[in-house]
């Protein structure tokens, strides 16, 4: 004899309603006293530090998010196989449910807001020397039955659980495109930059006399990287190159062409977690964090030079290759005892009179926002009676549309 949870979708959002069947299955009769169908969220951390002496300390954090519970039968009864329960449950737009474990830290990185926006369900692991971190933030349907006491040999309890899908939404269809500025500046000394020898192959004596920069021409420019500082995964992400030349502080003829050679536009994860250890005399906070790094997108020339681009003074990215976030990445959020946040990093390679030239930089911050927002809202009435809450996609961002994205002074550091 089993319990089973029967939900026709398990995607959910803030605002939507799940719903679906418990129905009793196998071949023998069962006992009730109770058969009840939870809706329970949680958020849970576990860090483990080893000691020298092959021992280890365990800190845990605990924080109900929802915790709501419907009764379903009430016996007691005799129950056939094939018997079923309809249930709906109406998913709030924030925390409804308190006991959050009581960290010492009032002030820092995470959300300790007892009416906090829901954060999206969430896992993620680390292992590192003298340390294991990991947590993660679950939406499940649990259905407990509860066997008849009143018969001495009466069936026992059963218990099932079905995962959630829980996806955030944001409130705006398209953000607007902050850009934030980073600049790399550039000293390059040849003889390749004397008029006409551009694609020159220099000789032994010409090679002895570049190893001497102060007699070579001299050509110093900065390249200007605009970086979003907000995204949404599956939309085009703006990013713009530019060159200029600092013709004063140059001895070269002429401004050089600079080639890019070689681009990786990578995410930066991060996640930051805090547990608790209690004793009967010490009860102390302990935080862990660590990153990942996401390759989102890629090009090289290196291999074939006559294609390689020139960098001008606005040199859209989205022309060369695809920079979209994948849609698995979860937006930015805060909570009691985790929080999810992002850096957005270019590694670029130009080439200059046949030098090449690296550099990787990334924005202090980066917000990413949730995939769907509620827009044209509808609430078709089911077969039950119940209304399930839809949203449409988010339109497509295309970057390459319309005129240039302007430009964008560095803001202030801001600690991550």
């Amino acid at each position: 004899m089993s319990i089973r949870i029967n939900v026709p979708d398990t995607r959910c959002r803030p605002g939507s309603t799940i719903s679906g069947t418990v129905s009793l299955h196998g071949n023998e009769d069962i006992d009730v006293q109770f058969i009840a169908i939870s809706l329970v969220a949680r958020s849970k951390t576990k860090i483990r530090k080893s000691q020298a002496n092959n021992s280890s300390t365990t800190y845990r954090g605990r924080a109900p998010l929802i915790q709501s519970k419907r009764g379903l039968f009430t016996g007691p009864h005799t129950l056939h196989p094939g018997h079923s329960w309809p249930f709906s449950f109406a998913l709030p737009e924030c925390c409804a449910a308190v006991g959050a474990d009581p960290f010492k830290e009032e002030r820092g990185p995470f959300n300790l807001d007892r009416q906090q926006s829901l954060p999206p369900a969430f896992n993620s692991s680390n292992f590192s020397y003298g340390y294991s971190a990991e947590c993660f933030i679950t939406y499940e349907l649990e259905a407990s039955l509860v066997g008849s006491r009143a018969k001495l040999f009466s069936s026992g309890d059963l218990e099932s659980t079905r995962t959630l899908q829980f996806m955030t939404t944001r409130d705006v269809e398209i953000p607007e495109p902050q850009l934030t500025t980073k600049t790399w500046p550039i000293s390059c000394a040849s003889l390749r930059l004397e008029p006409g020898r551009e694609n020159d192959s220099l000789t032994f004596k010409e090679k002895l006399k570049s190893m001497r920069t102060s007699k070579l021409p001299m050509a110093r420019f900065t390249i200007r990287m605009q970086l979003p500082t907000v995204g949404v995964p599956n939309m085009n992400l703006p990013i713009i190159l530019s060159v200029e030349h600092n013709i004063e502080d140059s001895s070269a003829p002429s401004p050089p062409l600079v080639i890019l050679k070689k681009c990786s536009i990578f995410l930066r994860a991060y996640t930051h977690i805090q547990a608790i250890r209690n004793e009967i005399f010490n009860s102390h906070d302990i935080e862990r964090n660590w990153d990942e790094t996401h390759e989102i997108a890629h090009c090289d020339f290196s291999g074939q030079m006559d294609k390689a681009p020139p960098i001008t003074e606005h040199s859209d990215l989205q022309y060369l290759m695809k920079i979209v976030i994948p849609r698995h990445h979860k937006p930015s959020f805060s909570t009691f005892n985790i929080r999810r946040y992002y850096n957005l990093g270019i590694r670029l390679s130009v080439e200059c009179a046949q030098k090449t030239f690296k550099s990787e930089l990334e924005t202090y911050h980066f917000d990413l926002l949730a995939p769907e927002y509620a827009r044209n809202v509808v609430e078709p009435a089911t077969a039950s009676g119940s209304n399930t809450v839809e949203y449409e996609a988010a339109p497509v961002y295309e970057a390459n549309a319309g005129m240039p994205l302007p430009r964008y002074e560095e803001p202030p550091k801001e600690l991550p």
